[in-house]
């Protein structure tokens, strides 16, 4: 496997950008591709950076942040918002695992999967035009997709995957160490390049996300799925946003 094969591959699995058909991963490829998942966020991250340099002298915060969750969604194809939505429809539909996982199985979306989307866009959207600093602006929205696929990789490390049948994230359980060492070695060296002491801190709490969540899904699923996974991204994202505007808007 190359090294630019399991690049494409962490970038055809995170996004919807088209990339050639020969890239196109097994499961045991996209595990080892997972070591690129923190660079392919910072990347996109820099993609938003970008858009804001050029934009921001002409549209108003309200209009900008929208427009950046916009992308966001087109880019990636709502992965993670999808996941979000399903774990929380299952942690607040089902009584068991059992159910649990089959509430999360269900392609459609109940009530409490509607609400944690409305709140975790509004409180995107909030966090994006607090901003007063475009540098802060742009320094935060390459940090936060970076450490967030960071943290997949790190919780899919440590939990193992809790649909005994398999589904889609059932690729996870080909990952070894050296790929998570690398991906936190590559997360955290570009969440402290560019966060400075604040991305010292992030880590801190990426850390303390992880460790809550796995505890967490261990007792409420018996493991984690491609949702789970999902769902702490979302969650470790809004958490840059929000730790980043209480201290260096």
């Amino acid at each position: 496997m190359t090294v630019l094969r399991l690049f494409l591959a962490a970038v055809a699995f995170l996004t919807r950008l088209p990339i050639p058909a020969w890239a196109h991963a097994d499961g045991r490829t996209l595990a080892a591709a997972m070591v690129f998942f923190p660079l392919v966020g910072a990347l996109l991250g820099a993609g938003q950076a970008a858009l804001i340099l050029v934009l921001h002298p002409v549209l108003a915060p309200d209009a900008l942040a929208l427009l950046l969750i916009a992308t966001t969604v087109l880019v990636t194809g709502a992965l993670h918002y999808d996941g979000l939505a399903d774990t929380v429809d299952a942690l607040g539909g089902g009584w068991s695992p059992e159910q649990r996982l089959a509430i999360m199985r269900d392609p459609h979306i109940g009530t409490f999967g509607v609400l944690a989307l409305v709140v975790a866009v509004l409180a995107q959207f909030v966090a994006l035009r607090s901003f007063q600093h475009v540098e802060s602006l742009c320094r935060a929205v390459i940090v936060a997709p970076c450490l967030a696929r960071m943290t997949i990789v790190w919780l899919a490390w440590q939990e193992p995957y809790a649909r005994a049948e398999g589904g889609k994230g059932r690729f996870i359980e080909a990952l070894q160490g050296q790929q998570v060492l690398g991906a936190l070695l590559t997360g955290g060296a570009i969440v402290l390049g560019v966060g400075g002491w604040l991305g010292s801190l992030l880590l801190a709490l990426a850390a303390v996300l992880v460790m809550m969540a796995a505890f967490r899904f261990r007792r409420w699923l018996g493991g984690i799925t491609g949702d789970v996974l999902g769902a702490v991204s979302q969650t470790c994202e809004l958490l840059v946003y929000g730790v980043w505007v209480a201290f260096r808007p």
